[in-house]
């Protein structure tokens, strides 16, 4: 009898936390980017030849490892990321990453890329969720005196360091996305706005000097992304292209088997998925990319506007920002209204680091979902 009494007490408890879990389990966060990939993946293969490719299967690896690796993260509590020893250790481990990559790294104008046995790993994209992570903790622990000089410039030495290595990496790129988290992420633990002004001061003047130091191939690209027609056959091909490929694709699209004009884009599987995406789901599925995209983003901020904790907030403000920053970006260069920097459209572009970093990044917004019940006696700023 009293087997059975602790037998039903263990299938209650099971019960117990099968409830729990269904209610503290945001899964708005994990299905709307799941429908993103689903999108992406069906239209890599029509850029890519068939669903029958080593593109589509990576892409397919990436996504059920990225939707693991978030479920799994979901459930560790926040707090524990956001240790000092955790944060340290990653702070340790992304300055070394990329400080090998500065030596060891590959790619086509920059050595942004680590090949490991016929895969490439493009660090930058994991470092991003680590910076989120160590940058969070570091605006926690000086929130009430963010607008003291001294401590806005331990910040600003902060997020110059992995930056300022990617930048030697060549990829300018990924350095205005870490820009712009740190920005967002700054103004949400409230920096004042004089300190934007003053660095925006300080920086038009040294303009010349920072141009000076781009490589030409990079001057060009940035000049022309912004008239892509002034060099057609050049750094301009891409956008001319891309902004045809969106012509074409009408209300409705041509159809998943049907891209000749997005077809002869180079990287159209990457950089200009965007340009595949209209021309085969028509302005219909561009919008409704956009609005999952948008949706996804409300859902991210309400999660920081419900945080038990500050650190927490300003963690899922970072992935915001950074979902907001390449969305922009990626759009405007298959647009041909901002400059080619080489910048995924989150889900729905080819790469594997870029999807699972991704989707580890919405792992610690989950977290921050699951773990946001307020405890009894707790201190909010403890």
């Amino acid at each position: 009898m009293q087997q059975k009494k602790k037998l039903r007490l263990g299938v209650t408890g099971l019960g117990q936390r099968t409830r729990l879990f269904g209610k503290t389990t945001d899964y708005l966060l994990i299905i709307i980017p799941v429908i993103l990939s689903s999108i992406g993946i069906a239209v890599i293969a029509a850029a890519t030849g068939g669903i029958s490719n080593d593109y589509v299967t990576k892409q397919l690896f990436a996504l059920f490892l990225g939707v693991t690796s978030a479920l799994v993260l979901s459930f560790v509590n926040y707090e524990y990321m956001f240790d000092v020893r955790v944060c340290v250790a990653l702070g340790t481990i992304s300055v070394g990453l990329l400080a090998l990559t500065l030596f060891i790294g590959k790619g086509r104008g920059n050595v942004s890329w680590i090949e490991l046995n016929a895969l490439y790993m493009q660090p930058s994209e994991f470092v991003k969720v680590f910076f989120i992570i160590t940058y969070s903790k570091h605006l926690d622990s000086v929130k009430d005196r963010i607008n003291s000089p001294p401590v806005a410039a331990l910040l600003l030495l902060h997020a110059a360091i992995p930056t300022g290595l990617i930048v030697l990496q060549g990829d300018l790129g990924s350095a205005l996305v870490y820009l712009t988290v740190m920005l967002a992420m700054n103004f949400a633990a409230g920096m004042s706005l004089l300190y934007l002004l003053g660095a925006v001061a300080v920086a038009v003047p040294l303009t010349p000097t920072l141009w000076s130091m781009l490589k030409p191939y990079q001057q060009r690209r940035i000049l022309v992304g912004f008239d892509p027609e002034s060099d057609p056959m050049g750094y301009g091909y891409q956008q001319i292209l891309s902004k045809r490929a969106i012509a074409s694709g009408g209300f409705f699209g041509k159809g998943l088997s049907n891209t000749p004009v997005s077809d002869t884009i180079p990287y159209n599987h990457t950089d200009m998925i965007y340009a595949v995406i209209t021309e085969t789901l028509g302005l219909f599925g561009a919008i409704i990319v956009i609005v999952l995209l948008v949706f996804l983003c409300v859902r991210v901020v309400m999660t920081a506007m419900r945080a038990r904790k500050d650190v927490a907030g300003f963690a899922c403000v970072g992935v915001c920002a950074v979902l907001i920053a390449q969305t922009v970006e990626n759009i405007g260069m298959c647009l041909g209204v901002l400059p080619v920097i080489g910048i995924t459209l989150p889900f729905l572009s080819y790469g594997g680091s870029s999807l699972l970093s991704l989707f580890l990044a919405l792992g610690v917004v989950m977290s921050v979902s699951r773990y946001r019940t307020k405890y009894f006696f707790e201190r909010e700023n403890s």
